[in-house]
């Protein structure tokens, strides 16, 4: 959504550091869906849950929701900063 505003991918830093942050927590839970899905299959198959990886999975989700709430006040209050790239833009 970046490249079709006004300001760009490359001009600030809080762009660049959501675009990271982005990209962390999606390969983050496409790593995690196999150790969900399996947690999901075993449970379904024998009633039991493991509360041990019940609990990783908890940690997980909190951290994912910590990083989709700092991309969210970075998208609300954008800092100040610009990349060099975002100064020469800007000074031509």
């Amino acid at each position: 959504m970046a490249l079709g505003t006004k300001w760009g991918l490359f001009r600030h830093y809080w762009i660049l550091f959501k675009l990271v942050l982005t990209v962390l927590a999606a390969t983050v839970l496409l790593l995690n869906m196999q150790t969900v899905s399996f947690l999901a299959s075993e449970a379904a198959n024998t009633g039991i849950a493991n509360l041990g990886g019940l609990r990783s999975e908890l940690i997980h989700a909190g951290g994912g929701l910590l990083v989709l709430l700092i991309i969210m006040i970075l998208s609300v209050y954008k800092p100040q900063g610009m990349t060099s790239y975002g100064w020469h833009k800007q000074n031509k």
